[in-house]
């Protein structure tokens, strides 16, 4: 059985993608926080054009350093980035290309 997340853990990491959420709804993306018994906190990133497109994404220290997640076990980068990560996250959630005609 894993071990128990501390407290402590589970409210910065909650607090990191509570920044993250806004940064994200600020680029027209839905963002929702999800808490979970025993797990840190994940935030639930939709497209709303195009709501097959989502993406969980998670806060967790790693090497002393908290980082932004992606699903598959990738950093996405520092929390103390958060422009980089919401377009990091905007780029992979997008319907077209950037610059498709």
């Amino acid at each position: 059985m894993p071990n128990p997340i501390a407290p402590a853990a589970a409210t910065e990491a909650a607090t990191h993608l509570n920044n993250l959420q806004a940064a994200l709804q600020s680029l027209g993306l839905h963002a929702r926080l999800l808490t979970q018994d025993d797990r840190l906190p994940r935030l639930r990133v939709i497209n709303p054009k195009a709501t097959a497109l989502s993406e969980l994404i998670s806060a967790a220290p790693d090497h002393g350093q908290w980082l932004f997640w992606w699903s598959w076990d990738q950093p996405i980068t520092e929390v103390t980035h958060l422009a980089t990560a919401a377009e990091r996250i905007g780029h992979v959630l997008a319907t077209t290309a950037p610059n498709a005609a």
